[in-house]
């Protein structure tokens, strides 16, 4: 019988929300999940699997354990990003990498606008300050209304689309930078596809949604950051290292950025000694932007209907090397 796995997931937020062993045996497939923590405990799992699925952002199917898994044709990242995932080296043995993509767009849509509005009207900050015992109307200060203000789009894939569609009705100005997207789907939306500088130039707001890669790391450093109009607000729901960190909290510090919004940092928890949990203009969350209870029970369910797909011979929504393989 075809096996799948799940070898690792976030216990607390994306626990299995049960129901998958079903779904599978329906297409006459077992089903094992596991939270196992070091790369041999993964390997010892998953070896005999022919579907393996990873939730959490550990980096245990790399180059070492990747070549192991020799019944494998597919991985699939239980979530959109997969920058978790050593697609070179499962290209280079032939199996096939999957993400989710429609899983949680409207989530981390609504996370993003919740801390872009957070930030741009210091909701946070006055928060922290009556609980202090305070009545100070300090950290309003300054406030602007989003009607008439510009908001730049670092990426215009799906979750960027559906935050401009939230944003509806709020009279902003949309600016997007995305060298891989067709001009008439950002025309369909409204939005003006511009050049990094530029966008970065104009924005008020600046919301980040692309993928962790090569091209992706440190897209926002000391020279992007120079760039940005004074007092804009800075959210990111995508990675933490497409942000160049120390660089941010300069901007923060210094002013050239009025506020940030973040989801994601470049080390996951966040250090205590961070900077950035002293900053009265910072608006966090722990990498939360994708989780619902609605997004949580759809993850694995679409897990498990790509592990179908694969195990079937199709290729699967999410496929993300398919190209590479057919080469």
């Amino acid at each position: 019988m075809p096996k799948v796995v799940l070898v690792d997931y976030d216990e607390d937020l994306f626990s299995p929300r049960g129901g998958e062993a079903e779904l599978l045996a329906g297409a006459g497939i077992a089903w094992e999940a596991g939270r196992w923590r070091t790369e041999e405990e993964v390997v010892a799992h998953a070896q005999a699997a022919d579907v393996v699925i990873i939730q959490s952002l550990r980096r245990l199917l790399n180059a070492r354990t990747i070549p192991q898994l020799r019944r494998c044709k597919g991985i699939i990242r239980a979530g959109i990003g997969y920058d978790t995932v050593d697609v070179e080296a499962a290209t280079t043995h032939g199996i096939l990498v999957a993400n989710v993509p429609e899983y949680c767009l409207e989530d981390v849509a609504e996370h993003a606008l919740t801390l872009m509005l957070t930030a741009l009207r210091g909701v946070a900050a006055q928060d922290r300050s009556m609980r202090r015992g305070e009545w100070s109307r300090q950290f309003a200060l300054p406030t602007r209304r989003l009607r008439g203000l510009t908001l730049g789009l670092v990426g215009f894939g799906r979750i960027a689309r559906a935050l401009v569609e939230k944003c509806a009705g709020l009279g902003l100005r949309c600016l997007a930078y995305d060298p891989y997207v067709n001009p008439e789907i950002a025309q369909a939306y409204q939005v003006t596809l511009t050049d990094l500088e530029t966008l970065l130039r104009q924005s008020d707001l600046i919301s980040i949604h692309v993928p962790l890669n090569k091209e992706t790391w440190h897209l926002i450093g000391e020279q992007e950051l120079s760039m940005v109009k004074p007092g804009a607000v800075l959210v990111n729901t995508s990675r933490g290292p497409v942000v160049d960190e120390p660089a941010l909290i300069r901007a923060l510090q210094d002013g050239r950025l009025g506020a940030a919004g973040l989801d994601v940092f470049e080390e996951e928890p966040l250090p205590l000694d961070s900077p950035l949990r002293q900053m009265e203009n910072v608006v966090m969350t722990p990498h939360t932007a994708a989780y619902s209870e609605d997004a949580a029970v759809e993850l694995y369910q679409q897990a498990c209907q790509e592990a179908i797909d694969i195990i079937a011979g199709r290729i699967p929504k999410g496929a993300v090397n398919a190209h590479l393989l057919q080469k």
